[in-house]
């Protein structure tokens, strides 16, 4: 079963009508879809057809690339590897991943389409986040967009999911494969550009429930993160999410970009004494620093982003969630 989310069309004046759909969503499922992004299909294209020769190459080669870059299979699952593209300069990293074993003239175009790419959806971040601010009401973006989020930063993984033949030909009754585990993002909103294969799944509030997020032509889809959830005092919603794959009929390989915006690492993540108030007006997650948590993340095997174990619920919650 699929969820119908709203899609906020970036390029329209905000009104009240859209800034209310918009934080319902956050608050209810913690994704939408956004339009008139500005990203065309034919740089969605040109982005696929670079990093596919990647991901074609033998996994010595691309294990050159470094395991701050590239992130092999049976890391975070037998079916996903990524490579990691980083900003600011996301010419530079694209750069430096490419140079560990490649000298073609080719190059450098991947590495300009990759600078391109990173800035148009640091900007689009940028617009997003005011707006989300602004569902908050009027003067909110104005009074805290530059002070809490002016410094925030961008980075992307290209992500490519594939079902190994032994996989392909087992002769069961299991149709569903785990390409990526439930998790949480350790961002303030991640912005996901997917092909039209699907298998993009988010939890229900009460946990119990699965609900598919289908690819919608030209949107991409928008999901809120552990840093945006404390920020808000864990009004808008980081939700378990994951992504699966139908083993029969699976053919070639499932495509997305993820997009994660994220504080500084020595940002302190704290709500605002308006955001507080405009929830059951008690305060629910004490302040910590953004590096503090990432490095909870990163170091705790509970934590990790492919599963869901210890999130900013665990690591920062000061009540009681009974």
């Amino acid at each position: 079963m699929s969820v119908e989310l709203p899609v906020f069309d970036i390029s329209k004046p905000l009104n009240e009508s859209s800034l209310t759909s918009l934080q319902d969503a956050c608050k209810e499922w913690g994704f939408f879809y956004v339009t008139n992004h500005g990203i065309s299909g034919d740089m969605y294209q040109k982005l696929r057809r670079f990093s596919g020769g990647i991901f074609g190459l033998g996994d010595e080669e691309k294990m050159k690339m470094g395991a701050s870059n590239y992130t092999p299979r049976f890391i975070a699952s037998p079916f996903f590897e990524s490579l990691r593209v980083s900003g600011p300069d996301f010419h530079a990293s694209a750069k430096s991943s490419i140079d560990a074993f490649s000298d073609k003239p080719t190059d450098e175009e991947f590495s300009e389409l990759m600078k391109e790419y990173g800035e148009k959806m640091t900007e689009l971040c940028e617009k997003i986040m005011k707006a989300i601010l602004s569902s908050f009401g009027d003067d909110l973006h104005h009074k805290y967009y530059k002070s809490e989020f002016g410094n925030c930063h961008g980075y992307f993984r290209i992500n490519n999911y594939t079902i190994p033949l032994e996989q392909d030909n087992q002769e069961d009754d299991v149709d569903l494969l785990e390409g990526l585990g439930m998790h949480t993002d350790m961002s303030c909103i991640t912005i996901v550009n997917q092909d039209d294969i699907g298998g993009l799944q988010v939890r229900t509030r009460d946990g119990i429930g699965l609900m598919d997020i289908n690819p919608k032509d030209e949107a991409l889809v928008v999901n809120v993160g552990d840093l945006l959830h404390a920020w808000t005092n864990g009004q808008l919603r980081s939700s378990q999410h994951r992504v699966v794959l139908k083993r029969h009929g699976f053919v070639g390989n499932r495509f997305s970009l993820a997009f994660f915006w994220c504080f500084d690492d020595q940002k302190v993540v704290f709500a605002p004494e308006e955001i507080v108030g405009g929830g059951e007006g008690e305060r629910v997650f004490r302040s910590f620093k953004c590096g503090d948590y990432l490095r909870f993340r990163e170091s705790n095997e509970k934590g990790k982003f492919e599963k869901v174990g210890h999130t900013v619920e665990d690591f920062a919650r000061t009540e009681d969630r009974n």
